[in-house]
C-alpha cells in the first residue's frame, strides 16, 4: 500500500451508486494515471461498483472507504479491495483489520488519537478531516512532534490547495473527491470534467 500511493500519490475518493457510470469514472481517472481509488461505503450500490471496477480495470488498486465495523473488514476483502480506510479507529478496528489480512488506513485528528494509533503499531494514518483540523499547517507543525509518522490527509483538499500539503515531508499521499464532483454526476458530464482535471496533475 506504501508503495502504490508513494508513487501515484493523489488519490481520488469516490462516492458511486450506479455501475454504468462508476466504470466510465475509472477508465477516465485509471487510463489518466490515477490507479488508485477509494470507492466509500455510502450507497446502496457501493459493493456492486467495486466489483464492477475489480473486474473491468485490473491495474486498478481499489479500496473501499468509511468503514466504521467489524464486519466490513471482511466483507471489503472478499470482493477484491486491496485496502480499507476508515474516518477514525478503534482498537477493534486495528485488530480486525490485521486479523482479516487486509491494508489499512485508519483516520486520526488530534495528537492523542496519533500517539493512540502509533502505540498499536500504526505508523501510516489518514488526517481526517483535514481542512477543519488545521490543514497543511498543523501537519507541517505534527512533522516535528511526529517523526516517525507519515499521514495521508483528507476532506476540504481541492485542485488549489492539494500540491501544498504534498510538499510535506510527513505527508505521503492525499485524498479528495474534489476531481469528481457530485455536480458533474448529476449533469452526466463527468467524462469532461475529470478529464480536466486530471490533465493538471
Amino acid at each position: 500500500m506504501l508503495n502504490k500511493f508513494k508513487n501515484s500519490p493523489v488519490i481520488p475518493v469516490l462516492t458511486l451508486d450506479n455501475v454504468d457510470e462508476s466504470l466510465k469514472i475509472a477508465e477516465v481517472l485509471v487510463t489518466s494515471g490515477l490507479s488508485n481509488l477509494e470507492v466509500t461505503l455510502r450507497t446502496p450500490n457501493a459493493f456492486k461498483c467495486i466489483e464492477a471496477i475489480k473486474k473491468e480495470f485490473s491495474e486498478a488498486f481499489i479500496g473501499a472507504g468509511t468503514l466504521v465495523k467489524k464486519e466490513q473488514f471482511q466483507q471489503v476483502k472478499d470482493i477484491g479491495c486491496s485496502f480499507a480506510v476508515s474516518p477514525g479507529f478503534t482498537e477493534a478496528l486495528v485488530y480486525e483489520a490485521k486479523k482479516v489480512g487486509i491494508s489499512y488506513l485508519p483516520g486520526v485528528s488530534t495528537p492523542s488519537e496519533i500517539i493512540r494509533l502509533r502505540e498499536l503499531g500504526v505508523s501510516f494514518q489518514k488526517f481526517f478531516h483535514a481542512s477543519n483540523s488545521g490543514g497543511y499547517k498543523i501537519l507541517q507543525a505534527y512533522s516535528n512532534i511526529f517523526t516517525d509518522i507519515k499521514f495521508c490527509p483528507t476532506g476540504g483538499i481541492q485542485q488549489e490547495n492539494y500540491q501544498e500539503y504534498l510538499k510535506l515531508n510527513n505527508v505521503l499521499c492525499l485524498g479528495g473527491s474534489w476531481m469528481v464532483s457530485k455536480g458533474c454526476l448529476k449533469d452526466k458530464n463527468f467524462t469532461l470534467h475529470v478529464e480536466e482535471i486530471v490533465k493538471n496533475f
